[in-house]
């Protein structure tokens, strides 16, 4: 079996399911920190105007104390209506906006408690939409024990058998390679793709929904690079 896992991610980017795809299962790593300069919480549409970055606000006193994501929880200030309303203006002439404007609106007029929350909805729809039909589960629901990012690559492989594990390009700066056993680790690369948008021109490192807007069911072929 071939593994992979993952933070929570709001919107997140096509590089996401394409490692997803490479593998046979994906672990959402909800028992990891929050990265200030990631995209747990944050992610970009494109607009008439450009890339805008839509952001969900979360508690500084959980970033303080260095939850983990399953209990990061998420402040109410009204990013649910500003983020929908966003999406509307950006993608309502899409070719494609029709076909996913129940599942948003429905998504966002649900409350979330915690930043996982939030993402996992979201997640788990793209994974239908691009033909993803593998488990997805999360590490705080894996009774792992106590492990650092590097241990827990081996501790996650043993839970599921899995003989080898897709790991992100950023890992290469913080793996102790000497430390991982029992496991063949993967870094995996993403050749980000070119597809039809909106508004001319080519912006990459969106979320996945401008090519979901845009593309429909050829996004399934275009993250996979099969196309």
């Amino acid at each position: 079996m071939i593994l992979t896992a993952h933070q929570p991610a709001y919107l997140p980017w096509l590089g996401y399911f394409a490692k997803m795809a490479a593998a046979d299962a994906f672990v959402l790593h909800d028992l990891s920190r929050f990265d200030r300069g990631g995209t747990v919480n944050r992610n970009k549409i494109r607009t008439a105007n450009g890339p805008e970055w839509l952001t969900v606000p979360v508690s500084h006193t959980d970033l303080r104390a260095e939850h983990t994501l399953d209990v990061v929880e998420v402040v109410d200030d009204g990013w649910r209506r500003r983020h929908w309303k966003a999406i509307q203006m950006a993608y309502r002439r899409a070719p494609y906006f029709d076909e996913h404007a129940d599942f948003l609106a429905d998504y966002y007029a649900r409350p979330y408690r915690t930043i996982t929350e939030a993402c996992l909805p979201f997640t788990e729809y793209c994974m239908r939409q691009l033909g993803l039909e593998r488990p997805l589960w999360r590490s705080s629901e894996l009774g792992l024990g106590d492990f650092d990012r590097t241990s827990v690559i081996p501790a996650l492989s043993e839970k599921f058998s899995a003989h080898t594990f897709l790991a992100g390009v950023h890992a290469r700066d913080y793996l102790e390679w000497d430390r991982i056993t029992g496991v063949r680790v993967e870094i995996f690369e993403y050749r980000h793709p070119v597809y039809p948008q909106m508004h001319g021109g080519f912006e990459s490192h969106l979320s996945v929904l401008d090519l979901l807007m845009n593309c429909g069911p050829d996004s399934r072929s275009i993250v996979k690079g099969t196309e």
